[in-house]
Formats: structure tokens, C-alpha cells, sequence
């Protein structure tokens, strides 16, 4: 049965650029990842060519070799003479499970066993109904963590981002969801996105700690938050409402008579919302001072000056 083409397992064109190849790369192991598909064994195994497919077709010399000798160029110790002696694949190649000296290595009848050469030979052989097989050694790929600064109000409401991650010296674009409510320091992990894995195993995880930004509005306080708000002497002496924005939305906030500057007043439920609770929002009154230079407003502000000396004595 002839072996698999590499360029047909990953979908692209033998004049594909190395771009083209990676991404088609990464479309076919997301939608075949084994975490994606737990429990189906042909998944399981498309994902196995996909990966080894990626590793000769991804590597310049290895996808030199394959377009010129196909996978007999892959054997360690291959030699070309040799090669063109026996016909390359089409003649001269005994029958699956008997073993021929080929260029310093013993010749292989399947896809599999070159793969299994290529991936560092871990594994154990077998006798089955083929001849020899190598049952191989799969290992997970490592997890790589990493630092994901977002806005505080990102971290509040909870938003979809993209991000620019670096894995193993390559720059990866990605989709995150940020979880409402999230914390500083939580982690957000990302299945099988992080190191590729060796013999075919699956790529690990990446781990995004959350460190939010300082917001120049709110500040934070577990799942309470903060803000100031200006108000005039007027409304803070009469009292009466105000207009506050929040991060759900305006909401109106009651100014109690004589209220003084910095008093802190509470929106109940307007802080970070998560799992069925809500903080509250906290604003500290600040007091507007009228900016006015014109006549009258030096008489107004003389006159309330007054007042203070007054209630003084």
C-alpha cells in the first residue's frame, strides 16, 4: 500500500510557502487536538499524521529531502547513489518485515516507522501481522506560562481579547476570553497551546497569569470598587443626585444635605459581578469649587466666606 503524501495529510499544495504551511498546520490540530476529541481514537490518529506531517514538511532540509527522494530521504544515513542503485521506492525494495541494508539503515515499510525515526526512536518493537512495527513512546508537550496584562475594567466585565504570545521563541496570535470578575494574579489556561509534544504526543498547556493595569477612574478592592466624583457647594449643602457613571452603565447616586468633601457614599451592586454576586461601588464626594474670575463670583465666594467665619465664632 504506498505510503501517505505529506502535503495531501496537510492540505496544501507542494508549492506551498512555509507560512501557508504553518497555517494550515495549526487549523488541522486545533480541530483535531485530543483534548478536543477525548476518547476518539481516529482523531486521535489524524492528529498523529498532522503532527509528524508538520515535522518534515515545517523543517526546509527535511521537506528538501522528502520533494526529491520521498520518505526514503528521511533514513538516517540515507545515501542518494544507493537510492537511484535500487530504484528508489519503486523497484528493488524486499517485502514489509524483512530487513535490507539501505544506506547505512534498515529499510522500514511504513509511514509510521519513519516517523517514529524522526521523533527520536522511542519505543519498543512488536511483531504484528505486518512484520516488525514500533509501538512508540508518546510524551506530552510541556506547559509554558506566561503574563497577560489587561485593563481593569477588561477584567470587571470580561472580554474576548487577542494576544500576541511568544511559545518557545515563536510569536502565536491568539483568541482569550477573559472571565468576568477575574482576579489579579488567577491564571487562564489555554488547552494545547503551549509546547508541541514529542513521538506524536499532544502539544501542553499555556498558563496566562492575569495582572490588570492601574485605571485611572476606578480602583479595585476584591469585588468592591472605588471612584471620586465632583459635585457642586450647592448640591453638596442642599443634597440631591447625582449622575455616576459605573461600569454597567450611568447610575444616579443620592447626595445627603451637608454632605462635606470626601465622604464616601455606596452604589449597592455596581462594583465586579461574578457567580450569582455583585460588590458595590463606592464614591468619594469631591467638592467644585467655582473657577470663575468675573465680580460676581468673587462676591458669592466672599459672602460664603463669611459664613464660615461666623459659624466660627
Amino acid at each position: 500500500m504506498p505510503a501517505e503524501d505529506l502535503y495531501q495529510i496537510l492540505g496544501v499544495k507542494r508549492t506551498a510557502t512555509a507560512g501557508e504551511m504553518k497555517k494550515a498546520y495549526r487549523s488541522l490540530a486545533r480541530r483535531h487536538h485530543p483534548d478536543k476529541n477525548q476518547g476518539k481514537k481516529e482523531e486521535e490518529e489524524k492528529f498523529k499524521k498532522i503532527t509528524a506531517a508538520y515535522a518534515v514538511l515545517g523543517d526546509e532540509n527535511k521537506r528538501k529531502l522528502y520533494d526529491q527522494y520521498g520518505l526514503d530521504g528521511l533514513r538516517d544515513g540515507f545515501d542518494p547513489e544507493m537510492w537511484k542503485r535500487y530504484g528508489g521506492r519503486a523497484e528493488g525494495r524486499q517485502p514489509i518485515g524483512q530487513e535490507f541494508d539501505f544506506g547505512g539503515f534498515s529499510g522500514f515499510g511504513s509511514m509510521e516507522d519513519i516517523f517514529e525515526s524522526l521523533f527520536g526512536g522511542r519505543g519498543s518493537r512488536k511483531a504484528g501481522s505486518g512484520g516488525v512495527r514500533w509501538e512508540r513512546m508518546q510524551k506530552r508537550g510541556a506547559q509554558v506560562r506566561s503574563v497577560l496584562e489587561v485593563e481593569l475594567l477588561d477584567a470587571v466585565l470580561g472580554r474576548e481579547l487577542e494576544i500576541a504570545v511568544d511559545v518557545g521563541g515563536e510569536t502565536r496570535k491568539l483568541k482569550v476570553r477573559i472571565p468576568a470578575g477575574v482576579e489579579d494574579g488567577q491564571t487562564i489556561r489555554l488547552a494545547g497551546q503551549g509546547a508541541s509534544g514529542s513521538g506524536g504526543g499532544p502539544s501542553g498547556d499555556l498558563l496566562l497569569e492575569v495582572r490588570t493595569r492601574a485605571d485611572a477612574t476606578y480602583s479595585r478592592h476584591g469585588s468592591d470598587l472605588e471612584r471620586r466624583v465632583l459635585v457642586t457647594i450647592g448640591k453638596a449643602y442642599e443634597g440631591g443626585e447625582v449622575e455616576v457613571e459605573t461600569p454597567w452603565g450611568k447610575g444616579m447616586l443620592r447626595i445627603p444635605p451637608r454632605t462635606q468633601g470626601g465622604t464616601r457614599l455606596r452604589l449597592k451592586g455596581q462594583g465586579v459581578r461574578k457567580k450569582g454576586s455583585a460588590g458595590d461601588l463606592y464614591v468619594r464626594v469631591d467638592i467644585r469649587v467655582p473657577a470663575g474670575t468675573d465680580e460676581k463670583t468673587a462676591e458669592a465666594v466672599a459672602a460664603l466666606e463669611r459664613i464660615y467665619e461666623t459659624k466660627k465664632e
